[in-house]
């Protein structure tokens, strides 16, 4: 279940502009501690996922 946007939290962290991945990753996961909007995008979570099985 979504929850209602944080406003505060949206207008003092901004997605950068022409974010790469790794700055996508990044504001999303701080997004979803502080927001609940939105979802993280299934593509973030898929690359997430990837990233955390390469770690070895």
């Amino acid at each position: 279940m979504l929850m209602p946007i944080n406003k505060p939290w949206h207008e003092k962290n901004r997605m950068p502009k022409n974010p790469n991945l790794g700055h996508r990753i990044k504001w999303h996961l701080e997004h979803s501690k502080n927001c609940g909007c939105r979802e993280i995008p299934q593509k973030l979570l898929r690359e997430m996922k990837r990233r955390s099985t390469n770690k070895i």
